[in-house]
């Protein structure tokens, strides 16, 4: 008999084996990742789905609805269709405009999606960098104070991320419970490594550094790197990025990673490439419009 039934703890190790199996290197988590999914306060349990064939477990998929999209992430290899058959039935009963998946670049999965009807609408990368020597120490524009966060920063810096990230077509407001899930509650969360840039009483951008990467000990990552538009153009982002290598090396770390939309328009891919870092992998998303 095979059940499309709701995530269970005892299933964590499972799905962790299944990303691998579908994704290698691409999607790598472990069960304690994916145990966390079900504590969260704004992933619903009823959102986090497996696929049982005769009591083995042979595919995980979620959905999270935002805006009106339902974003459809999916490890069931050979088994993709009941996972796009349940997104898109939640979708249209939602009344919502379109379904997205996140595929890996030239996985076959692109094919199950465009052949179900869906199209090619953007991709980000992976980006790393090795720091094979420590980074030197670094200048910020005058007037401008970095510290680490602290918990009365939350609604500034919440307040500064919708700002900074208002043009990006993934992006939705920072609530107080996703940005304790999401933000807060992510692996490696070290308020020391957050760096909040101050003009006064203004923040003006933030690097969110984080010691690990889920399912990749020994990469550091950072995770959000934003500047307000004020004090866009003198050299802030570049300041905090390398801080942050700084910062990250003297965890023991030495390679740093982050993500970046390949259609950015802030000119972040180009700071990156400056600073030394290169595209290890590109994911691109598939849209269904309904």
């Amino acid at each position: 008999m095979t059940e499309l039934r709701e995530l269970r703890a005892d299933d964590a190790q499972r799905v962790a084996e299944l990303f691998v199996e579908a994704f290698g290197d691409a999607r790598r988590l472990d069960a304690e990742e994916i145990r966390s999914w079900l504590g969260s306060t704004t992933l619903k349990p009823e959102w986090l789905r497996v696929l049982e064939d005769d009591g083995e477990l042979v595919g995980y998929g979620d959905i999270v609805i935002e805006g009106g999209d339902l974003a459809l992430d999916v490890a069931a290899p050979g088994r993709w269709d009941a996972f796009f058959d349940w997104a898109e039935g939640e979708a249209r009963q939602a009344g919502l405009a379109r379904v997205r998946v996140y595929v890996a670049a030239g996985h076959e999965l692109a094919e199950v999606a465009g052949a179900r009807g869906y199209r090619l609408w953007r991709s980000s990368y992976t980006m790393e960098i090795a720091l094979e020597e420590p980074p030197p120490v670094v200048s910020f524009p005058a007037g401008v104070d970095v510290r680490g966060y602290d918990v009365g920063d939350a609604p500034p810096l919440r307040a500064a991320i919708d700002e900074s990230f208002a043009w990006d077509p993934f992006f939705h407001p920072v609530s107080e419970a996703s940005f304790r899930d999401f933000y807060l509650g992510a692996r490696g969360f070290d308020p020391a490594l957050w760096l909040l840039a101050w003009d006064d009483d203004e923040l003006a951008g933030f690097a969110l550094a984080y010691a690990e990467r889920v399912g990749e000990r020994g990469l550091g990552w950072v995770g959000t790197l934003g500047v307000r538009a004020p004090w866009r153009r003198r050299g802030l982002g570049e300041a905090l990025l390398r801080a942050a290598f700084r910062e990250l090396y003297g965890r023991g770390l030495r390679r740093v990673g982050l993500g970046v939309d390949a259609e950015n328009v802030t000119g972040a891919l180009r700071l990156y490439e400056r600073v030394g870092m290169h595209v290890l992998r590109r994911a691109d998303n598939w849209v269904l419009d309904l």
